[in-house]
């Protein structure tokens, strides 16, 4: 059975799913150079990544069986809504707030605008489809944060696991919990969005002068340089989890509606302690983040707790934080972490599609949950696209049989290499594929390197380290090497590791890895391992090839472009080596 998955909203895109396993997943912004593309917003409906998935599969309307939309049915998310509303919040004046504001914002919660919302949606989605050609077929309505629990579960290889979503809000919520049992998903625990430790962490980031839905990750590597403990009680008294809830505190001292979304964070500002103030950012950033870890690990521990020994599987914006999976990893009861590995909305089109393929076979008992190897769901392209792209671009080149001993050389002499190769990474991270490449050994990298692509300077860099190396590197990782192929966790750091690769090791002694197996990415193991050969290292620096507030490169004009203007040293493209020369570094 193949099914398309699509979502619609931000970070929208579409994957291709055949008998359970992911045959191709993009994100509309990778081909729309849109960041954080929203397909219902002025930046229009996602359509490329539906042609492109389609193309790259050999599907069309014959071949595709069913369309699952990451949607939940409007009348579904209306009683979310009023559930929460007059079961959850019981406060008339927030109540009265919310149902009669004239706003025609979704966070006001206006009195039936959540139905009319997502049957727009759906609508809309429905005749991008048909334009497609693909209106004929089945669609299957699955609501948000289902869809992030199939995507982690029914990709991690775990017969049994507990599923934790948590993000800012979908459909009416900001979280669920499930167990995942041979195939079979069993609703847990359901956390409404009036209480969001993802909208919390959101406005905490705005706050600090970055942009909410974008900038989150800058809070977690500016926290490390501070010192939580000067402002932890502050936002402990803003936000915490208490009888088995969230409670976003803030609110019980504003009479208007105040539910935690941008177009509130003025009277929230208001609301929040002055004295904040008082301390420079990097405290505040610490602060937040030992708070939020905490909640988030409260939250899940007792549910541990219930279930004994069991692996765990997450997804959702929230599981984007790299700390907060690490601390997950360490709870009792915690067997094992999977994070998907495009765990933000991006991997909704997935999770659509993987639970829409699950429920029309009736939920089978399977003994064997598939697992994911890779994420290079995207395109490729061939050598020739690639030489007519470079020759267009007017630049000089040379072909390399064995690019691999080539890079590696480079990286060993010190310079910046670019390098796109084989099918697109599908998620945040990039994994090889389409990344930028440096030693490890220079710690004053993160200024130069992140100024010359306009990043923030203490955004720490990434290793990619030999898989048979991980334990001379890092410290427990244990069964937690499968999500360390994705960097999607953080893990400490061995004496070794911080004396010789010093640039990938942030202040808080700990890195957030990618294993390179010589099975999974034989092209990209080859270059670190003919790196160690010349080197002595096992380890080199992997961060994503783009330029700042620009989606990771797609298509060898992507890179092309931006190569020239990162001003980096080389560029290698498939086995084709283009260099600059130092003045236009420079």
């Amino acid at each position: 059975m193949r099914i398309l998955g699509f979502f619609d909203d931000h970070n929208c895109g579409t994957a291709v799913i055949e008998d359970g396993r992911i045959l191709c997943a993009i994100e509309e912004e990778r081909l729309s150079r849109i960041k954080l593309h929203n397909g219902n917003s002025e930046n229009g409906p996602a359509y490329r990544s539906i042609q492109e998935c389609l193309r790259w599969t050999n599907s069309n309307a014959d071949k595709i069986d069913r369309v699952a939309l990451a949607i939940a049915p409007a009348g579904d998310l209306l009683y979310y809504v009023f559930k929460d509303l007059f079961l959850k919040q019981r406060n008339p004046k927030w109540i009265a707030a919310s149902l009669f504001s004239k706003s025609i914002s979704w966070d006001k919660y206006f009195l039936f605008y959540p139905y009319f919302y997502n049957l727009n949606r759906i609508r809309k989605a429905k005749k991008l489809l048909k334009q497609e050609g693909l209106g004929h077929l089945p669609v299957d309505l699955v609501d948000h944060h289902t869809a992030h629990a199939a995507s982690a579960y029914y990709s991690s290889g775990r017969e049994r696991a507990l599923i934790v979503t948590l993000d800012g809000q979908g459909d009416g919520q900001c979280g669920k919990v499930f167990l995942g049992e041979k195939g079979k998903l069993s609703l847990l625990r359901e956390v409404p969005s009036y209480h969001s430790i993802g909208l919390f962490y959101n406005f905490m980031t705005w706050l600090l002068g970055f942009k909410p839905m974008r900038h989150e990750g800058k809070i977690t590597g500016l926290a490390a340089y501070g010192d939580y403990e000067k402002t932890r009680a502050i936002f402990e008294q803003q936000f915490s989890f208490e009888e088995n809830e969230f409670r976003y505190k803030l609110i019980e001292n504003i009479y208007q509606h105040a539910f935690p979304h941008r177009s509130n964070y003025h009277k929230l500002l208001k609301a929040a302690p002055e004295k904040m103030n008082e301390f420079a950012r990097e405290h505040i950033a610490a602060g937040v983040q030992s708070v939020t870890e905490q909640v988030v690990c409260d939250f899940i521990a007792p549910i541990l707790q219930e279930t004994g020994p069991i692996d765990v599987c997450l997804a959702g914006g929230i599981f984007a934080n790299v700390k907060i999976n690490q601390r997950v990893s360490e709870l009792p009861n915690a067997e094992s972490v999977f994070i998907f590995p495009a765990m933000g909305d991006g991997g909704l089109c997935s999770g659509a599609a993987l639970y829409s393929y699950y429920k029309n076979l009736g939920f089978p008992e399977i003994e064997n949950v598939p697992k994911i190897d890779d994420v290079y769901f995207g395109p490729s392209f061939s050598d020739e696209e690639i030489e007519a792209e470079i020759k267009k671009a007017g630049l000089k080149y040379e072909y390399h049989e064995n690019i691999e001993e080539k890079i590696a050389g480079l990286l060993a002499q010190g310079s910046v290499v670019a390098r796109f190769n084989g099918r697109m990474e599908y998620g945040p991270r990039a994994l090889g594929n389409r990344s930028i490449l440096y030693q490890a050994t220079d710690p004053t990298v993160n200024d130069w390197l992140n100024h010359r692509l306009k990043r923030t300077e203490f955004m720490p860099f990434a290793p990619a380290t030999l898989a048979e190396e991980k334990n001379n590197c890092y410290v427990n990782m244990g069964r937690n090497d499968f999500p360390a192929r994705f960097m999607t966790i953080t893990f400490n750091c061995t004496d070794d590791m911080e004396n010789k690769c010093p640039a990938v090791v942030h202040v808080d002694k700990t890195a957030r890895p990618q294993l390179v197996d010589e099975k999974i990415n034989e092209s990209f193991y080859r270059i670190i391992k003919e790196y160690q050969k010349k080197t002595g290292l096992n380890s080199i620096i992997n961060t994503s090839f783009n330029m700042h507030e620009e989606p990771i490169v797609c298509t060898p004009y992507d890179a092309i472009r931006a190569f020239q203007l990162g001003h980096l040293e080389h560029l290698a493209i498939s086995k084709f080596l283009i260099s600059l020369d130092e003045d236009y570094i420079r």
